[in-house]
């Protein structure tokens, strides 16, 4: 037999120099060759605008981001459209991005005498690529890293990475509480060897796989699984309450939703936990307002640690919703981003404008209101629609692909980064309150900027065919993912025995009792009429 009959063809050296060839013709008639001029005439606008040697300095790894990108794809027959739309949005963010920079010179010429405005640009994008990439292989191999020796002996299952993913991810929480500073009352920076590191942007990642493993494992999820996935979803979203990140926590509570709708089958579910958490709004609103007025008198319910810390939170979303609605109230305070991405707005008009308003922190929270004011009303919208038409490809792919656990990864990436850009546009635009969290691909930032190429990496590689079917060992059952111990036990046992022995008889005798008496009275009020 030889060696192409084995079955060792597909990892063969010559299967790789076939699948480059094929990549390379599939290249010459292909729409990357227009992104590639567009890469390069965009130097024009640059130009115009004074960034056209910082763009120069950045577009050498723009071109080479592209063109691996392309092969990539084509070489793991992945969805091209989404690598499209994602290298349009990178290039529009090299533009953008290398315009700030050159304003950052004018204001201070004799820092970048000595420094290149564009080398943490250049750092993010090699890193950002470099990792989906790396996150792109260990997905298409997973199947075949679990088999090795090395993690063969851990005894992996699915339920046992979705744990491990959930600890790590509260081993971040925790850590970011105790090392964070606040900026802003917001604590969600770690600085480690001089690096600084976003750590909510890792959990909001791990999010995706911890409940692509519990719901996406089976057609069907089982109650467990369920329950530990409102479980985990809670403990993540009182951890980003603790530490002030709201916009954080509503991309993870929109997830939260689009899970539980498109992968439990019973509408049931879905429409209890919208009830549930609209109730739950309500509640903790007027909790709020109660303990505000209790520590104003002074009451010790109102002033103790933990009420300070609830009402700390809820003053600050409170704040949010009132300086959305009347910004004009604290015009230099809490109003003042939300006034000055409206005056850019308006600034920037249709096809935008010279003039420039200083905004703050226009590289990233305010992004798009300083595209709106550098490039126009009408470059915005066409971002805004290329956003769109990369959510539909990838609500296409949910509904094309078959296995439930990839359907699982590849929806909650896809619905990710769609939730994240309507969040930030929304808010930056006066049409919600605004949140601190980026522009996928447009807003500057190391960790975002990393995570959101790692997050097209996947959903380029759950595209692809993928060989292994979602669960890393063949299981009949799996493994609970909140093991029971002796406290839980004990408590399990006792609510059993509450139940076992629960007047139920006595109280739907009652129940019957009450009814039949209330049909008597109505009976009789209609033979005295």
């Amino acid at each position: 037999m030889s060696r192409h009959d084995t079955g060792t063809k597909s990892f063969s050296f010559e299967r790789v120099l076939w699948e480059i060839q094929r990549a390379f013709y599939s290249f010459k008639n292909s729409p990357v060759l227009a992104l590639l001029l567009m890469q390069a005439a965009a130097f024009i606008f640059v130009q115009a605008k004074g960034a056209g040697k910082i763009y120069l300095d950045m577009i050498g790894i723009l071109l080479g981001i592209t063109l691996l990108s392309w092969f990539f794809t084509s070489v793991i027959h992945g969805n091209k459209k989404i690598v499209i739309y994602t290298l349009l949005l990178l290039t529009v963010g090299t533009m953008l991005q290398c315009i700030f920079r050159e304003e950052q010179v004018l204001k201070n010429p004799q820092y970048y005498e000595t420094h290149n405005p564009a080398a943490s640009l250049q750092f993010q994008y090699i890193l950002g690529f470099v990792m989906a990439l790396v996150a792109a292989f260990l997905y298409l191999n997973c199947k075949n890293l679990s088999s090795t020796k090395a993690l063969k002996k851990l005894n992996l299952s699915s339920v046992k990475v979705c744990r491990i993913f959930f600890y790590f991810s509260l081993f971040l929480s925790v850590i970011t509480l105790v090392l964070a500073k606040s900026v802003g009352n917001v604590r969600n920076w770690i600085t480690i060897g001089g690096v600084s590191l976003q750590t909510t942007e890792f959990i909001k990642f791990l999010y995706v796989f911890i409940a692509a493993g519990l719901l996406g494992t089976k057609e069907n999820p089982d109650k467990e699984n369920i329950r530990a996935f409102y479980i985990v979803t809670f403990i993540e979203v009182v951890f980003l309450a603790l530490q002030s990140e709201f916009g954080t926590m509503l991309l993870i509570l929109m997830l939260f939703l689009t899970f539980i709708f498109l992968f439990i089958p019973n509408i049931r579910y879905f429409i209890g936990t919208v009830l549930v958490m609209a109730a739950g709004s309500l509640g903790l609103s007027v909790i709020g307002m109660q303990l505000t007025k209790w520590k104003a008198a002074g009451v010790f319910l109102g002033t103790n640690k933990i009420a300070q810390i609830f009402l700390s939170n809820y003053n600050k979303i409170a704040n949010r919703f009132i300086y959305w609605l009347h910004p004009e109230k604290d015009a230099l305070g809490l109003g003042y981003q939300l006034l000055k991405a409206k005056e850019s707005i308006v600034l920037g008009g249709w096809f935008g404008t010279s003039s420039v308003t200083e905004l703050p922190v226009k590289t990233s929270d305010l992004v798009y209101p300083a595209l709106i004011q550098r490039c126009g009303m009408v470059f915005a919208l066409l971002v805004f629609i290329v956003f769109i038409m990369m959510w539909l490809e990838g609500v296409q792919l949910f509904v094309r692909k078959q296995d439930p656990y990839h359907r699982a990864v590849g929806a909650g990436f896809v619905f990710m980064l769609f939730d994240q850009t309507l969040i930030i546009i929304a808010g930056s635009t006066g049409l919600c309150p605004l949140t601190g969290i980026t522009l996928p691909f447009i807003s500057s930032g190391g960790s975002s900027l990393m995570i959101s190429f790692m997050i097209v990496g996947l959903i380029v590689a759950v595209s692809s065919n993928v060989k292994w079917k979602g669960t890393l060992e063949d299981e009949e059952e799996q493994d609970k993912f909140f093991k029971e111990n002796a406290v839980t036990a004990k408590c399990h046992t006792y609510l059993r025995h509450l139940n076992d022995h629960f007047p139920r008889k006595s109280f739907r005798a009652a129940a019957g009792r009450v009814r039949r008496s209330g049909q008597k009275e109505e009976s009789g009020e209609g033979k005295g009429v």
